[in-house]
């Protein structure tokens, strides 16, 4: 077993203890994490962009075998562009580009919100890498608000993929949030997602406590 095996090991390990701990307190309680605008990419679309360079992890993100990768590409719309968006690994079956709302207006697209993977309906959108440059005519979305649990986590809670529940945070601009989207696998650990926009409006960042509302709670 290599070191970053090892250390894979040991920082899942370490995850589960501290989501346990939280879960065995109170299910409902769930952590916080921000996302920034980022880039998921096929296997194809990665070669066209990096070439014979192999997917590199730079940082293990919470959920299990998902990771920041050392690359990054240049995002580019009508109106505007942003350098350096960091590149999720591992690749997918789908290449998306995950905005804020006003990451759309920089780049002069419209803001299509839709659930991570739904892509009918996405804008149109180029991406540029140090070996090449593609458009990808559905690709670019806000991602909804979403929760992710394992089966366990879901079944003590009574839920199922894809329901719709509201979640409390506190703090001096906290509130409750509808419409978060249920998002049910068994390799989840428990994590609320919101972007940049979101976490800004309700003063919060990642690794902040959330709570689940339940229906008829």
């Amino acid at each position: 077993m290599d070191d970053k095996a090892r250390e894979m090991l040991v920082e899942d390990a370490v995850r589960r203890a501290v989501y346990g701990a939280l879960g065995s307190l109170d299910p409902s309680l769930v952590v916080v994490g921000i996302s920034n605008r980022h880039v998921h990419l096929t296997e194809e679309d990665f070669a066209v962009l990096f070439g014979q360079e192999a997917i590199q992890p730079m940082r293990y993100v919470r959920q299990r075998g998902e990771y920041a990768a050392t690359q990054t590409v240049a995002v580019h719309g009508p109106k505007g562009s942003f350098a350096r968006v960091r590149v999720m690994g591992p690749c997918r079956k789908a290449s998306q580009v995950e905005l804020s709302t006003t990451d759309c207006f920089t780049l002069g697209i419209k803001p299509v919100l839709a659930v991570s993977g739904s892509l009918a309906q996405a804008a149109p959108v180029e991406v540029a890498g140090p070996c090449g440059r593609i458009s990808l005519p559905h690709a670019a979305i806000v991602a909804s608000r979403h929760l992710h649990l394992g089966t366990v986590d879901a079944e003590r809670l009574g839920l199922s993929h894809l329901d719709r529940v509201s979640v409390r945070l506190g703090g001096g601009r906290g509130g409750v949030l509808g419409n978060v989207v249920v998002r049910v696998q068994d390799s989840y650990l428990p994590e609320f997602h919101l972007d940049t926009d979101e976490g800004n409006a309700l003063g919060v960042r990642t690794g902040a406590i959330a709570q689940i509302l339940l229906p008829g709670a």
